[in-house]
């Protein structure tokens, strides 16, 4: 494997990320807990510093102190059945042992039930362990993501109800000015990383999945700062260049595979190694994806931002299977690695059905990984492997049939 030189700078760039919002919090700024698609460039225009415990939560697990954490949340009386990002956080948060030196004590949340139902009761866990109240964004669902107007205009002023609470909480109102600023820094790195994913479309890849996993921290939580921005640039350069130079990611590419739902935090290393001697490139993720989707206009970001809450991530099993064929046909798949991912029900539930409908279209295959994003306790990972070893077998068949 050929590492990317500009990747080598996210150690560094998370570690002052979580230093920057501890002494946020001693020099007295407002700290406010996030989910992934809470329009963070308000927190940003409004001085207040954004932290997600997802992301946190991602943290334990790569750096593997799962099996220390989580038990003490499930002490508490939360089932191993729950998803393990809550579990991995609450639990650092009960023993105060964590990789980032912990978070910050939090003044505000905010989150939604658009992209689980787990989220909001973590949420409401976080809001009772620290008294600090939450904003919850409530979002319709439509079953195939139809324009709705009256769940638009519910949605829009719910952002206008957080806006004042905003404000509220950091006693000034929000500068229009400032926030076309940064929703500016935010679309230029948007528009970077959407040009690093697509990268991957050439052969070789000169980026795998795995390299995008470690890389997405800043656009999820730096969306909108000058950080976020230089970052990108760099990789999104690097990484043309080595498109110039047909310079892959990996020796001899053979097989371009999708990964589905989210990483397995602890195995990136140990699965991306595997993957790499079998000649196999994991090149694109709907995971991913989502936050190539997330820029907005200058002049009216509220629409934008409802229609974000109520279109973008409704995946509905139509929309879903249509997005597989299309980045399968983009980047050329020849399979796709289904993670039945134990803590998020939500997008495994309809894996075997998602397999069937896209082979049955395009004649791509796929095999199902059952495993969780963040709890080793829950999957073998030679189990995972043998398997992958598997389906590599029977994709070498077809060919040779072929």
């Amino acid at each position: 494997m050929q590492p990317l030189e500009s990747l080598k700078q996210i150690k560094n760039l998370q570690m002052d990320y979580y230093m920057s919002a501890h002494r946020a919090k001693q020099e007295g700024k407002l700290i406010a807990y996030l989910n992934v698609f809470t329009p963070v460039e308000l927190l940003y225009a409004m001085d207040i510093f954004p932290i997600y415990p997802e992301n946190h939560a991602a943290v334990i697990g790569v750096r593997k102190v799962t099996k220390d954490l989580a038990p003490a949340a499930e002490a508490m009386g939360y089932s191993m059945d729950l998803c393990s990002y809550p579990r991995c956080d609450i639990g650092s948060a009960k023993l105060g042992i964590s990789p980032t030196w912990g978070l910050p004590k939090p003044d505000l949340l905010i989150t939604s039930n658009a992209q689980c139902g787990t989220i909001p009761k973590w949420f409401e866990a976080l809001g009772r362990m620290y008294d600090c109240p939450m904003v919850l964004i409530d979002v319709p669902q439509s079953a195939r993501g139809e324009s709705d107007p009256a769940a638009e205009r519910y949605v829009r002023s719910q952002l206008q109800d957080l806006i004042r609470v905003l404000e509220q909480t950091a006693g000034k109102a929000l500068d229009q000015d400032r926030l076309r600023e940064v929703i500016r820094l935010s679309a230029d790195a948007t528009a970077l990383w959407t040009r690093i994913l697509e990268a991957a479309a050439h052969r070789p890849a000169p980026i795998t999945v795995f390299d995008q996993f470690i890389s997405m921290a800043p656009i999820v939580s730096q969306r909108g700062t000058q950080v976020a921005l230089d970052f990108y640039k760099a990789m999104a350069e690097e990484l043309e260049e080595r498109v110039r130079n047909n310079v892959g990611a990996i020796e001899n590419e053979r097989y371009r595979f999708y990964w589905d739902n989210l990483p397995i935090w602890p195995e990136l290393r140990p699965l991306s190694m595997f993957l790499a001697e079998r000649g196999i490139n994991l090149v694109t993720s709907i995971y991913t994806w989502a936050w190539a989707m997330l820029a907005v206009q200058e002049d009216d970001p509220l629409t934008d931002w409802t229609k974000q809450y109520l279109y973008t991530f409704n995946l509905h099993l139509e929309q879903r299977v249509s997005q597989y064929v299309e980045l399968a046909q983009r980047y050329v798949l020849d399979g796709f690695l289904f993670h039945s991912n134990r803590s998020c029900k939500w997008l495994s539930i309809d894996i075997p059905e998602v397999r069937r409908m896209v082979n049955e279209r395009i004649g791509v295959p796929g095999v199902i990984l059952e495993a969780d994003h963040n709890d080793p306790r829950l999957y073998s990972l030679e189990s995972i492997e043998n398997q992958i070893d598997s389906f590599l077998e029977l994709l070498e068949t077809r060919k040779g049939a072929a």
